[in-house]
């Protein structure tokens, strides 16, 4: 199969519409460069008999497409156990028992078809670990290897997007897991988390809205579901084995201790509308957030109240650490990094007003954030924006 570069094409978009990986156009067709010209023809299906396919993927198509399991009517209490049961056969899970814990090497296709494998342990040695039976997977599918315009596809201006793409190359992969704590099962680049309150759900309620087909091929035929709720969206699973539907953090712990459902994500986080899923995700729980986070300011002995942090800090960098802050700390600690090294700045240099404050020098208060903080991660987190090479002027 073939496909003609068009005007606006790039290389995650044709990825996207063909169901394929970005890594797998690139060696289809010997890329050396992301860089399109219009005109271009692109392979976007492995070759006739290349060892990308299957045996079960019809020859050329570059995707894999495993036995479909049957849900009568869409209603989840009418599952087709037994064709769940056996579509998860597709993941092959090894269990070497060692000293203390047990080694697990997990085998599961690939959205563009082959396979790959993935090599984790349980009972992890952490102070936080809550469940002995859960694993910590770093993952492969790497947010480095996403171009700035998966971003943009999302809603995100480009400086916003090259901002939350630095995050992101900080943050984890977008099939990382972890289900050895409270959340009981993370997942992804940001690890929404699966337990009561985690925005796992409604990252799967994306992927089920706008991708159907894809929900039903990276998840639903193997039993997992997600369905809308207040004040969230909620995990289902089928449990063939019980023949039962598990929901919320019954479902989630089900999620834990099935390792053929832990290589059922990790094979979903290399599949371009899980990935965008992921980013828009991020997005809405913490892009958003970040940009609306509002502080007070004691100005000249004055107390402004409410100030839009975002009418402040303005550049790519600035507008990055609030982001990355946000994700590790949440917004009430992000705005008190902020309020400080603002207040600080303003009291050394006789600004009055939020309005004159608004054109300072943002590489001075990164770096004042940086020399203020007490806690590690953001001291760390904010040098890396400063290292990043993102702007620091105002957009």
């Amino acid at each position: 199969m073939i496909h003609t570069v068009q005007p606006g094409d790039s290389l995650f978009a044709i990825a996207r519409r063909y169901g394929v990986s970005v890594d797998s156009i690139r060696m289809w067709n010997a890329l050396r460069s992301d860089a399109l010209s219009v005109g271009q023809q692109l392979r976007v299906a492995p070759p006739e008999g290349a060892s990308g396919t299957s045996a079960s993927q019809p020859a050329g198509s570059g995707f894999y497409r495993p036995p479909v399991a049957t849900v009568a009517g869409g209603n989840p209490t009418t599952v087709n156990m037994q064709s769940i049961a056996a579509a998860r056969n597709v993941f092959q899970v090894q269990v070497t028992p060692q000293a203390g814990f047990n080694q697990y090497r997990v085998t599961y296709p690939l959205p563009t078809g082959g396979t790959d494998t993935a090599t984790f342990r349980d009972n992890i040695n952490s102070a936080h670990r809550v469940y002995a039976d859960g694993i910590m997977y770093v993952g492969k599918s790497s947010p480095r290897n996403i171009p700035v315009e998966a971003y943009t596809q999302v809603g995100l201006s480009l400086p916003l997007a090259r901002a939350l793409k630095v995050v992101s190359e900080n943050e984890g992969n977008f099939d990382a897991i972890n289900s050895y704590d409270k959340a009981i099962f993370s997942y992804g680049f940001i690890q929404f988390a699966g337990g009561a309150g985690g925005g796992l759900g409604a990252m799967l309620m994306i992927v089920k809205t706008k991708q159907p087909q894809v929900f039903h091929q990276m998840f639903g035929q193997y039993g997992i579901d997600v369905q809308n709720a207040t004040p969230r969206p909620v995990i289902t699973c089928a449990a063939p084995e019980t023949n039962r539907i598990l929901s919320g953090d019954e479902a989630c712990l089900y999620l834990k201790s099935n390792k053929q459902l832990t290589a059922a994500f990790i094979a979903a986080g290399f599949h371009p509308s899980v990935i965008l899923a992921q980013l828009e995700s991020a997005t809405r729980g913490y892009v958003a957030p970040a940009l609306g986070m509002r502080t007070d300011l004691v100005l000249a002995g004055q107390l402004y109240t409410g100030v839009l942090l975002s009418d402040i800090i303005r550049s790519e960098a600035g507008i990055a650490t609030m982001i990355d802050l946000t994700v590790n700390q949440w917004i009430v600690r992000t705005a008190g990094f902020f309020r400080q090294a603002l207040e600080q700045i303003a009291a050394a240099d006789g600004i009055r007003t939020p309005q004159q404050l608004a054109s300072v020098d943002e590489r001075r208060v990164l770096q004042t954030i940086v020399a203020q903080a007490t806690d590690a991660r953001v001291r760390d987190r904010t040098q890396k924006m400063l290292n990043s090479g993102l702007g620091l002027s105002k957009n």
